[in-house]
């Protein structure tokens, strides 16, 4: 070979050692070059997350509420009782037994009166009856009489009173002075109910009936019932 050709290719040689043959893996394989991995491009300028904002402090009460007290109510008492006294329980004790529930009665009674008491009947005709004591016949004739001339009813005004309609006479026949002390009447009061009164001679008692109705004859038969004397008294009241 020509020295100059065989110079070139000694040149070549060396020329492609220097530019250096890839070296060979332990399997045979040459590995690939590492390519150095693309950065992600950000699409737009990053923006920062707000940070949370802080809680708004709280100031805690300076101490706990006090709850105001409710005042407490008062239970209202229970009225007392009523106890009859001994007058009142002899006029109680006197009442016939379709008459109960009687209970003292100590504010507008008649005048003079010293003791009085006001019940219940059974009669479907009475809505009250009344039965006050006085400390001498006089003054329980005196309660009668004044009663029934406030009524406008006049004494021994004739007939029988309460079944012929309101008037007043004697039960007892009387020769004495004055006037008969046994006495009945019957009126009808300013709204129109049936009223009718009795004296008991001997024991100081007046006896006063309220209806429930104008029926005056009804209220006589209750105050008389059962009596079998003659003349006799009413029986609503009799001495204990």
């Amino acid at each position: 070979m020509p020295k100059i050709a065989l110079a070139a290719s000694l040149v070549a040689a060396f020329a492609l050692a220097a530019c250096g043959s890839p070296a060979s893996s332990p399997l045979g394989q040459v590995p690939p070059s590492a390519v150095p991995s693309e950065q992600p491009t950000a699409t737009g300028s990053p923006v920062a997350s707000p940070s949370p904002s802080a809680n708004p402090s709280v100031t805690p009460p300076s101490g706990s509420p006090t709850a105001t007290p409710q005042p407490t109510a008062k239970p209202t008492p229970k009225p007392s009782p009523i106890v009859a006294t001994k007058n009142e329980r002899y006029l109680i004790s006197g009442a016939r037994d379709d008459v109960s529930r009687c209970v003292p009665v100590r504010t507008g009674l008649p005048s003079r009166a010293i003791a009085g008491v006001e019940c219940r009947a059974t009669d479907g005709a009475v809505a009250k009856v009344g039965f006050y004591l006085f400390k001498t016949d006089k003054d329980t004739v005196n309660a009668y009489v004044e009663r029934m001339r406030a009524e406008g009813i006049k004494l021994d005004s004739g007939g029988g009173p309460c079944i012929d309609g309101e008037g007043d006479g004697a039960y007892v026949p009387w020769e004495g002075p004055g006037i008969a002390p046994w006495r009945n009447g019957c009126f009808l009061n300013d709204a129109g109910y049936a009223n009718f009164r009795a004296t008991l001679p001997g024991s100081h008692v007046y006896i006063g009936v309220l209806g429930r109705s104008g029926d005056m004859a009804a209220l006589a038969d209750f105050a008389w019932k059962g009596n079998q004397d003659t003349p006799g008294t009413p029986t609503v009241w009799a001495i204990p």
